[in-house]
């Protein structure tokens, strides 16, 4: 089963927080009507190592991961509205401000992510080739699996860059508040499988 995250953005204006968001109406034909935010303008990516940074524990976990902080009590009436229409099948609420979504962006230059698995051998040597280099080129990494009883796959173990696993994404969302007024911004999620 797949987990999501259902990310939203505020921006605090004259003392309050308010959507920075496109909401629109929709209606499903099953008597469920409302607003939400379309598919095409959210960020859906589905990157676990993310989602860990985000919200410990939410399919990974990292020493710098946020703490879930629960969903906030000052949340605009849109996402309070779909939290509600979630209800359990939403988890791990928790808000973050777009200056820490920076910090954290910095800090992912500095730090690794160890990963290991198994690699067709002829893919794991241009993969050493090119880390040897000094200019590694990690998508090389791909495919890898934990495990394969091929005679041609071996065993490795890196210490990959956390901006490799994480920077786009995290990039992604902070770019996502650019021509965005107001004194302070944030980021309200939560997570549904």
């Amino acid at each position: 089963m797949g987990c999501d995250i259902h990310l939203y953005k505020e921006k605090h204006v004259e003392g309050k927080w308010i959507t920075a968001d496109k909401w629109t109406a929709f209606d499903y034909g099953d008597d469920e009507k409302g607003v939400e935010v379309r598919w095409q303008d959210r960020f859906t990516d589905r990157n676990y190592m993310l989602f860990g940074l985000l919200a410990a524990g939410v399919r990974e976990r990292h020493e710098y991961s946020f703490q879930p902080r629960g969903w906030p009590y000052d949340a605009c009436a849109e996402l309070a509205a779909e939290c509600e229409r979630y209800g359990e099948d939403g988890h791990s609420h928790s808000y973050l401000y777009l200056f820490e979504l920076k910090a954290m962006l910095q800090h992912l230059q500095t730090v690794t992510i160890h990963v290991e698995g198994m690699k067709d051998r002829d893919q794991l040597v241009a993969l050493r080739a090119s880390i040897e280099s000094g200019n590694a080129d990690w998508d090389l990494l791909f495919p890898y699996a934990q495990w394969s009883n091929q005679e041609s796959w071996e065993r490795f173990e890196f210490d990959v860059p956390a901006s490799f696993y994480l920077g786009a994404s995290l990039e992604r969302i902070i770019h996502s508040f650019d021509g965005i007024e107001g004194d302070n911004h944030r980021i309200v999620f939560f997570f549904d499988n």
